[in-house]
């Protein structure tokens, strides 16, 4: 077998960024739920206006927070929160504007494709027409060819005019943004349609879908890594949250308000622990905790982002064999190597959620990180690497044009959530994982794996896969 240079490991992040999500309860802290709804609607004004500022040029984070303070009474730590906050939201409007742009293009460019092809079909159709040699059926398929035709020629000129606006914004760096969801902002215009009975009932509806969330900073040289809101831990081991008001106070009136929290799930739990044994250290560990603050229909919701370490330990070898992955639109394809690429097991794992006419996402992707799940764990225990291929299928799915089952596969495979989710559990598992490049791995499966062992080409693109990352193909 041909031996090639044995790909590098993918190099993991130092720690990972886990949010631990925690439910306010109404009866246990309503002096708390009271301070934050107090503070939504200012923050919310106040992000508004940031937002503007910087898509209308305002490049000095600092100047821009000062006025953020002077402007709405803000504390310094609120202010620069909401600062960085709408700077990092305007940068992720640029990026989506730039990508929506290609493909744009991309899409433009196959129409007016199609529409010269087409053209000179219709031309072609016309004569015989004109000349009577078209039968019903035929007849049929060229008015209807007219008609696409037609719809080619409205639609492209709007496309190009749409392109032609995204191309000044992006040159502008102008970012069109609704705050509180067009859908909603349009819906008082069709009242009834929205199961609205007046203009009152729909703006106090949008005001409150508008002002729906509150970010924090966090910095590391604060108590417990947020100086606006923060977890107590009590001696008996239980929860308390404590948060202040985000307008500055008068002076010596500014207390924080405190109230009892539950945490129930396990795994945030026990990282949280841990990140309060670093808290009370006798040298402590300093570590940044952003909160992000959310009102939905049950509720408040505070979400704390905690970093996770990377584990210490052995790590998985390439010396003993590998794993490869072939992930498909409704399964995955598992194959287990030893050292010279020789197949040991392959197995299918299925995942129901995906791959129907109706499927269910969100089951899907349930069924898949279980699976990504029990697949490291399977890793670690034999000690042996994961590999995976490198797919991008974002420009796939801009450019449906095969038949309606290809599309619907292509549109269904969520492989960013995959490949998320794989390195994800690789770094809390202490995995290697290698990332190669997919080419020719089911034309070369289908020509020696496949007839040698009688396996599909799935589990044999996995195979292929896998010996890559030993450096065999």
């Amino acid at each position: 077998m041909r031996t090639m240079d044995m790909p590098p490991v993918y190099e993991q992040p130092g720690s990972l960024i886990l949010p631990l999500e925690i439910r306010l309860d109404k009866r246990l802290c309503p002096e708390v739920i009271d301070c934050i709804d107090d503070g939504l609607s200012v923050y919310s004004s106040a992000y508004r206006y940031a937002f503007s500022q910087i898509d209308h040029g305002q490049r000095n984070l600092n100047q821009l927070t000062k006025d953020l303070q002077y402007k709405y009474g803000l504390k310094s730590r609120a202010a620069n929160s909401i600062a960085r906050d709408a700077k990092a939201r305007h940068q992720a409007g640029l990026e989506l504007a730039r990508v929506q742009d290609k493909n744009l293009r991309a899409s433009i460019l196959r129409k007016k494709k199609r529409l010269k092809k087409l053209k000179k079909t219709v031309e072609e159709k016309s004569r015989e027409a004109a000349a009577g040699r078209l039968g019903h059926h035929e007849l049929s398929h060229y008015r209807r060819q007219k008609h696409v035709l037609w719809r080619l020629g409205q639609l492209i000129p709007r496309l190009e005019a749409k392109l032609k606006r995204w191309k000044k914004d992006i040159e502008n760096r102008h970012v069109r943004l609704c705050f509180g969801t067009k859908k909603l902002f349009k819906a008082q215009y069709h009242l009834k349609e929205n199961g609205l009975s007046c203009h009152e009932g729909w703006k106090e509806l949008f005001v409150r879908s508008r002002d729906r969330m509150m970010y924090l900073c966090g910095k590391n040289d604060e108590k417990n890594g947020n100086q606006l809101c923060h977890l107590f831990r009590m001696e008996d081991g239980s929860w308390t949250i404590g948060i202040l008001p985000v307008l500055k106070p008068e002076k010596g009136q500014d207390k924080i308000i405190t109230g009892p929290v539950k945490i129930t799930h396990a795994p945030g739990l026990e990282l949280l622990n841990k990140t309060f044994d670093g808290f009370e250290a006798a040298q402590p560990a300093k570590q940044a905790v952003s909160v992000r603050i959310l009102r939905r229909k049950k509720g408040h919701y505070v979400q704390f982002y905690l970093h996770l370490p990377k584990p210490e330990g052995w790590s998985t070898s390439s010396f003993e064999g590998a794993i490869g992955l072939d992930f498909n639109a409704d399964h995955i394809a598992l194959c287990e190597t030893d050292r010279s690429g020789s197949v040991v097991y392959a197995r299918r794992i299925s995942l129901h959620g995906f791959g129907r006419k109706k499927h269910n996402y969100d089951q899907g992707i349930a069924q898949m990180m279980s699976a990504v799940k029990e697949i490291t764990g399977e890793a670690r225990l034999k000690g042996k690497d994961l590999v995976i291929e490198n797919l991008d299928f974002s420009g796939k799915k801009t450019d449906l044009q095969k038949n309606r089952d290809y599309n619907r596969m292509i549109t269904q495979l969520a492989y960013g959530r995959y490949t998320q989710a794989v390195k994800r559990r690789c770094f809390k598992d202490n995995v290697d994982l290698k990332i190669v490049d997919p080419a020719y791995t089911s034309k070369k499966a289908k020509e020696t794996v496949c007839r040698e062992l009688g396996i599909n080409v799935h589990l044999g693109a996995a195979c292929m896969i896998a010996r890559r990352g030993l450096g065999l193909f």
